[in-house]
Formats: C-alpha cells, structure tokens, sequence
C-alpha cells in the first residue's frame, strides 16, 4: 500500500495555549433557557386541564407561546455565542499572540516589559516598553495565565523557551 511521504507540521504550533473558558455564563442562560420552556409548555398545556373560560384559556396558551418563542431566541443566541466564539491566546517562541474574533495582536518577547493580572476584571495587563500596555480578557483564571506568561517571557528573555519539534 502507497502511503506519502509526508512531513507532519502542526499549524499552531506553539509552546502553550489557552482559551477563554465562557461555559459559566452559557450554562446559565441554557439553565434560564430550559426552565422557560417549561414553564411555556405547561402553560399552554394547563387550560385544558382545568375548567376556565375559554378567554382565559386563550390567553393562558397564548403568554406560554410567547415565553417558548423567547426560550428558543434565548437558548439558540446562547449556543450561537458559545460556537462563533474565537478567543484564544498562544504562546509562542517569538512572543505571545492574542486572536479575538479575527483581531490578531502578536507581541514579541522582547518588547514586553512585564506581564500581571487585573484579577477583579480578569484582564492579564501586558506592559509593553515603548507602546501603551495591551489589555486581554482571560477571565476568572488571569492571576494564573499571567504568572505563566510571566515565567514564559523570563525563558524566552534567556533563549529556554521551545516548542516541541513536530513527530512524524
């Protein structure tokens, strides 16, 4: 059997990488999602169970309609959100390259002068030595991506930074 002779290159490849974990906030929006169409469904489904006029009974069906046509805008938009998403940060020999939604920053080691975390905000803050500090979302785990960057750039500064060479 033919097999080529090919020569395996990752297309990322990089030493480290991470991505902005937002699953806190879609989880709740499904949860808040799941609990409408709940509460929708048995509403259209609790005047014919029980003797109320038929205006009412109209109503009822109607305000439960409603509420499932909003939990489906709702879920969907969440789970559009979670998949359309592309945040991720790569640590790379040369430097450090934030990617969000298309807008790419790649900050060489050399150029950066320290790299700490806004743990309030959840902002890793790079201070940069001849340009104002750029400001990254990383969310509730900055204080440690900021101390791996850290000790990322302190590597790199002394030539120990490397990425593992592709396997074939």
């Amino acid at each position: 059997m033919w097999r080529p002779n090919v020569t395996c290159v990752v297309a990322t490849a990089g030493v480290d990488f991470f991505r902005v974990d937002r699953s806190g906030a879609t989880r709740r929006l499904l949860i808040v999602a799941g609990a409408l169409v709940s509460i929708g469904a048995t509403s259209i489904g609790a005047h014919l169970v029980s003797r109320v006029s038929a205006d009412v009974a109209h109503v009822v069906s109607l305000v439960g309609g409603l509420v499932v046509l909003v939990e489906l805008i709702l879920g969907f938009g969440a789970m559009a959100m979670l998949l359309f998403e592309n945040v991720y940060l790569l640590i790379e020999q040369e430097g450090v390259r934030c990617h969000e939604n298309g807008k790419e920053t790649v900050l060489a080691w050399a150029d950066l002068a320290g790299v700490s975390a806004d743990a309030p905000a959840g902002v890793v803050v790079f201070a940069r030595n001849e340009a104002p500090p750029v400001r990254w979302f990383a969310g509730k785990n900055a204080k440690e991506l900021a101390a791996r960057l850290d000790e990322a750039r302190r590597k790199a500064l002394h030539g120990l930074l490397r990425s593992d060479p592709p396997r074939p």
